[in-house]
């Protein structure tokens, strides 16, 4: 067995270390409040978003550099201020999507102040689709009860091509049995912002070449969501009716987190076939 070394006094002088122990303590607390506000959703977009910015900054540590003034150093201990008064509030608020992208101006602002912000564009760019309610989205494309009146269209035609006896008016799908209305939720657009976001981040990440490639990906991801909400919605209507408490576990309960968990994990061998593909090929 062998033992890991403690840092030396001379580590614990650098200005990296203290970087790295507050980086470490400011996603320490979006964690714990994240976890609070009960959105499972966002925190599995936020430990990727973390785990990514965490690689790409080890890619590039020996190149990145790291010299701040004293205005950014005072504007970086502002934000980073900013962040710790709000957060020992301990309130669930809407404020939750921007504690990252404030955090992590902060941060870039001690390291290497305004001239060396351009070091971390596409860091920047995750923490800012973090910042990037899905309401937000919504509400300014409109395009929740346009979607949900075709998925309604499809879901029905889905199962009437099943064989089953359904009809459609509206956002009103009918069973024999019962039926169930496809609201501006069941239209799915928070995951196809959900699986734009992550798309977004493994280009980032991962970066592919051409820009045939690169529209690819966001492209599949949104297939992806829509495709397995019309799936998800099916089988809802057809549990409506016959199983109430099923219907309650794959609609609000843990087996909503199912859909998602399939889509990214589809989205994810798609883009892993599409990097072997190029290195293949390259």
């Amino acid at each position: 067995m062998k033992s890991l070394p403690l840092p030396a006094i001379a580590d614990l002088k650098t200005n990296q270390f203290w970087l790295l122990g507050l980086a470490a303590c400011l996603i320490g607390i979006h964690f714990t409040l994240t976890e609070q506000a009960n959105s499972s959703d966002f925190l599995g977009l936020s430990i990727l978003v973390w785990f990514a910015i965490g690689s790409l900054i080890n890619r590039k540590r020996h190149t990145l550099k790291l010299n701040s003034d004293l205005p950014s150093t005072l504007l970086g201990g502002l934000l980073i201020a900013i962040v710790l008064l709000r957060s020992a509030n301990a309130v669930v608020n809407p404020s939750l999507t921007l504690i990252p992208l404030i955090s992590g101006m902060g941060l870039a602002l001690l390291a290497s102040g305004f001239k060396g912000l351009g070091q971390y564009w596409r860091e920047m760019i995750m923490l800012g689709l973090l910042a990037i309610p899905a309401e937000l989205g919504i509400g300014i494309l409109n395009i929740a009860n346009p979607l949900a009146l075709v998925i309604t269209k499809l879901v029905g035609f889905s199962l009437w091509y099943l064989g089953f006896q359904v009809s459609t008016q509206g956002n009103h799908l009918y069973l024999p049995t019962g039926g169930i209305i496809i609201n501006d939720v069941c239209a799915g657009v928070n995951n196809l912002t959900y699986l734009f976001k992550v798309s977004i981040i493994f280009l980032l990440l991962f970066p592919v070449s051409g820009w045939k490639k690169r529209l690819s990906v966001p492209l599949v991801a949104l297939i992806l969501a829509f495709v397995m909400n019309i799936s998800r919605v099916a089988i809802l209507a057809v549990l409506s009716p016959s199983d109430p408490n099923a219907f309650k576990y794959w609609h609000e309960g843990e087996g909503s987190l199912t859909f998602t968990l399939i889509i990214v994990i589809l989205f994810g061998t798609y883009y892993l076939f599409l990097l072997r593909r190029e290195k293949t090929l390259s």
